[in-house]
């Protein structure tokens, strides 16, 4: 998932280049949505060397090109160029700008408008003052959801339940980018059908639970409903140790609790029932139809791995175990809240080591910051005198697209995604038009000219590799940057729009369709590894790991 939040002079635009060179402002080439990329990180440096009218002469071409086929990105980058204009001291065409990009819906909060200190010369501007009123009157409209004020209760009202479930059911008819993987599904009738259940539900936490399965029916990793906070220990506490389905066996793979090593519990277990009944019975009732998934392999993960132990604090599991050396025993788990489980370590080995037979490793959990990238850096001159190097993705949930991470993988231009998402036009719906597709231009950055990995490369991957990691490892593989080893990515990624429910619960609705650069289609499908290689049983209990030593082999046979 690329971020696409834009808020001024945090400056979070939809990609950062890292150690890129760009054109100077002398030779800047006409305005698209291609270059605009490359050209709003460079009037971001002027801007910050406080350069004002430098960095407007930057944008300005894009301002006079016009919005079309520019997207989102254009209203972030004028309201940018507003900015500019204002401290360079040119307040009429800051006016101008800031009309341009609110008329196209604005990209900042109307509080952020109204005391952005960049704009301070235009606060006592009557036209300026009209632009922040009908921002907040677009924010009344559009960012405040019916109900999303009603305060927390143990059993909210009716119509409180009623606001929840057709806010859902909106955001996901307007926004929600995969009803044609779901030709089956009657999104309108489903919506009547749910709505006799939440009624009958008799507590929040009850309907919460049937907003997660009406959730759910539109199979999207990204499409997901949260219950409010102050009640989040109803749904997610777990005694701590982590569950997989390996070889159709749910099997023990890390255990976090010092409490219940003391109880004999040791990874490489294998759990058979819950409260006395088979544990896929169990897990196919209670915990599948309130995961939102898009594929079978990323259902398993959620269910097995992520959810299976989940539930009320302080709750009881009776499971029975059979242990390694093949005894079956019957043991007792107590979930735990949620500030329990910070306290415990959970260990992770560095994220950057050498093995023995010179191959550098580098794992990387997420992408909500640049800390990956920044190791391989200070690791360069390592990983470049080594005889390949493995990129572990396999625990990736994902962030940010780590463009900077690609540019020191290829010597090429990297192209982005192909994106699709919904267009609506309210005078084409009344004159008989439906709603359909907008395509977004792709971009493309420069590779890093100085920083460059230069030896063989394999990414590892497995169904827990999902959103801005599977971004990476589609681009990657769209690149030719090396080889993929392990298991099939969860096939989720896009731009979800988050939303307020009753009671202090939230939302989110997936509103992109993406493919890879190259048009892979992996959304509802996954990315398939060049090297499938999936752990054992034995492996768990052994603690090897065939996927990195099969890659370490496949780099030692190519280097």
């Amino acid at each position: 998932m690329i971020k696409t939040q834009t808020r001024k002079r945090g400056r979070v635009f939809f990609l950062v280049g890292c150690g890129a060179i760009f054109t100077a402002a002398a030779q800047q080439p006409p305005a698209s949505a291609a270059n605009l990329p490359e050209r709003y990180t460079e009037s971001l440096k002027l801007y910050q060397a406080k350069q004002y009218a430098k960095a407007a002469a930057i944008l300005e071409p894009f301002y006079a090109a016009g919005a079309d086929g520019m997207d989102w990105h254009w209203n972030a980058a004028m309201y940018d160029l507003a900015c500019d204009e204002a401290l360079a001291g040119r307040k009429e065409k800051a006016i101008d700008v800031l009309t341009a990009s609110q008329a196209r819906g604005g990209s900042v909060p109307a509080e952020h408008l109204a005391t952005d200190p960049d704009l301070a010369s235009l606060h006592g501007d009557s036209r300026f003052k009209q632009l922040v009123e009908a921002a907040r009157n677009r924010e009344r409209l559009w960012v405040q959801e019916p109900g999303q004020a009603l305060p927390l209760a143990p059993n909210l009202s009716e119509d409180a339940k009623i606001a929840g479930l057709s806010t859902v059911w909106s955001e996901a008819r307007f926004n929600f980018a995969f009803f044609d993987r779901q030709p089956d599904l009657d999104w309108n009738q489903t919506y009547l059908d749910f709505l006799p259940k939440v009624r009958a539900t008799t507590s929040t936490e009850q309907y919460f639970r049937v907003l997660m399965r009406f959730a759910a029916l539109l199979k999207d990793g990204h499409t997901n409903v949260y219950p409010p906070e102050a009640m989040q220990d109803n749904f997610y506490s777990r005694p701590g140790l982590r569950t997989q389905l390996v070889e159709n066996a749910v099997v023990v793979t890390r255990v976090d609790d010092p409490a219940l090593i003391t109880q004999r519990w040791r990874v490489g277990d294998v759990l058979l029932k819950i409260d006395g009944e088979d544990i896929h019975r169990y897990a196919e009732r209670e915990i599948a139809p309130y995961q939102s998934s898009s594929t079978p392999q990323d259902l398993q993960v959620r269910t097995f791995d992520y959810a299976l132990l989940s539930g009320r604090a302080g709750s009881h599991l009776h499971v029975t175990v059979r242990t390694a050396e093949g005894k079956q025993e019957d043991r007792v788990l107590t979930r735990l809240t949620l500030k329990d489980q910070s306290t415990w370590n959970k260990g992770g080995g560095a994220p950057f080591k050498m093995r023995p037979d010179g191959i550098a490793v580098l794992t990387i959990d997420e992408f909500e910051d640049t800390e990956g990238t920044k190791a391989l850096l200070a690791n360069l001159p390592l990983v470049n005198a080594a005889k390949g190097l493995v990129i572990d993705v396999r625990a990736n949930g994902g962030g940010s697209t780590p463009i900077d991470l690609l540019q020191v993988l290829s010597r090429k231009p990297i192209r982005g995604p192909m994106i699709r998402t919904r267009s609506y036009v309210a005078a084409d719906r009344a004159r008989g038009t439906l709603p359909g597709w907008t395509d977004v231009p792709q971009f493309e950055v420069p590779a890093d000219p100085v920083h460059h990995v230069d030896v063989p490369v394999a990414v590892l991957t497995s169904a827990r590799t999902f959103s801005a990691a599977e971004d990476f490892v589609a681009a990657f593989d769209a690149m030719h940057g090396g080889i993929t080893v392990g298991e099939t990515t969860a096939g989720s990624t896009g731009q979800p729009l988050f939303f307020q429910l009753p009671g202090g619960g939230s939302a989110r609705v997936c509103t992109r369709n993406d493919r890879a650069a190259d048009g892979t289609v992996f959304e509802g499908v996954g990315l398939r590894p060049v090297i499938a290689v999936s752990p054992t049983i034995e492996s768990i209990q052994r603690n090897t790991d065939p996927a990195l030593e099969r890659s370490a082999a496949a780099l030692l046979a190519a280097k």
